[in-house]
């Protein structure tokens, strides 16, 4: 592609596509320009940076004029958007009005920080925020690369706004690590029955089994790192602060070149290492243990399996959650992917369902489980098990799940 220049000289371009990076990266160094090394307070403070910003780059973005004619009111959107505050609700505007009051402006502009808040994904909350307020459609529609602009909003947010990230980080933090501590203290109080020390040593598998397993994830997936590094990563695991780590990175948008997956799918890799190999199967055994000999199991036992069912729905909760959410994933597959509403309210009650649902569903499960171990013939067990489990993927092997959707 050539531009003539204004002297009749032919100036080269370059490609398509090496217009579209520079097009791209320029909306990006906006972004970046606009928050780097800020941490907002106030809406005055916000508002100074986003005339500074927008008055020196004016002439290098040729966008910028028609955003503003598409939506005047954009300054006063972002100056509400960055600033770092406590929010937990939506405001909510009429959908089919077309100018906006300063009270909408402002609801708008805060809400942001609530949908990116509710991610761990930057781009997650940026996609929940475009979709509540239907108005905003056309700015990323109209406007190429509005959304990778907005996205770096997002992570400044997300980095400096924490409030989501750590009530999301402790909660999932304490009810695994409760969830580890309740096993240990059974697995002790088990030792000290003669009856039970076979089924103690059947829990010190299945959580030495579960430890294993994420200690060999961690040095395939930090193969490439310094020996130190790969020693602090086994500590965090082998020391029970796997999903706080996982969490914290997810949240902040971390990114290492060297590793072979992102933070989400190391967070889902542990997580279901957890589950399969501890959650589930400890769940299963201390209800088998509580029917056969519930005197010798102790009330404390009862605390013990609703831990590791809640920890197990929590889990269960947040990983479906946040691959649902996922921009790319909807995108790639609309078929699949979706069925978190857009809602902000209603996304937060739909989290909520599906924790107590998952882990309701593990304690039926498991218990129905442990009655068939307590029958005369625990043969049944493994033929009802198997037989399910096999039952399940060939339903969704018809169903076509293991292919791509187009």
């Amino acid at each position: 592609m050539s531009v003539e220049g204004a002297t009749g000289s032919t100036v080269i371009a370059g490609n398509a596509s090496d217009l579209h990076r520079v097009h791209l990266g320029k909306w990006k160094q906006l972004g970046e320009l606009f928050v780097e090394g800020k941490q907002f307070k106030n809406v005055t403070a916000s508002t100074t940076r986003v005339n500074q910003v927008f008055e020196q780059d004016l002439d290098a973005m040729s966008e910028l004029p028609t955003l503003l004619g598409l939506c005047p009111q954009f300054k006063t959107v972002l100056s509400n958007a960055v600033v770092v505050r406590l929010g937990f609700r939506v405001g909510t505007v009429d959908k089919e009005t077309v100018g906006w009051e300063e009270a909408d402006v402002v609801k708008v502009g805060h809400s942001l920080s609530t949908f990116v808040r509710g991610t761990t994904q930057p781009a997650a909350g940026v996609d929940a925020w475009r979709r509540h307020y239907v108005q905003l459609e056309i700015l990323f529609v109209e406007i190429e690369h509005f959304e990778e602009f907005m996205v770096v909003i997002a992570t400044y947010i997300l980095k400096n706004n924490k409030a989501g990230m750590v009530a999301r980080v402790s909660l999932g933090a304490v009810l695994s690590m409760s969830d580890g501590a309740t096993d240990i203290f059974v697995i002790m109080n088990y030792f000290k029955n003669t009856e039970l020390h076979g089924q103690a040593n059947a829990l010190i598998i299945m959580v030495s089994l579960s430890m294993f397993a994420q200690l060999a994830f961690v040095m395939a997936t930090y193969a490439r790192k310094s020996l130190g590094v790969k020693l602090r990563e086994l500590l965090i695991t082998l020391l029970l602060l796997r999903p706080a780590v996982d969490a914290y990175r997810i949240s902040t948008n971390h990114e290492d070149g060297e590793t072979p997956i992102d933070p989400l799918a190391e967070m889902i890799m542990n997580k279901a290492c957890e589950l399969a190999m501890e959650s589930i199967p400890s769940c299963v055994l201390q209800l088998y243990v509580w029917l056969t000999n519930p005197e010798q199991a102790g009330s404390y036992a009862l605390v013990s399996i609703g831990i590791s069912a809640l920890t197990t729905g929590f889990t269960s909760a947040m990983i479906a959650y946040d691959k649902d959410v996922d921009v790319v994933g909807q995108r790639s597959q609309p078929l699949f992917y979706g069925y978190i509403p857009d809602d902000n309210g209603q996304r937060g009650r739909c989290f909520v369902l599906m924790t107590m649902i998952s882990a309701l569903h593990n304690v039926s499960r498991s218990l129905g489980v442990a009655l068939l171990a307590a029958s005369s013939n625990k043969k049944i067990v493994v033929y009802f098990v198997s037989g399910e489990i096999a039952l399940y993927y060939m339903v969704k092997c018809v169903r076509g799940e293991y292919f791509v959707l187009y």
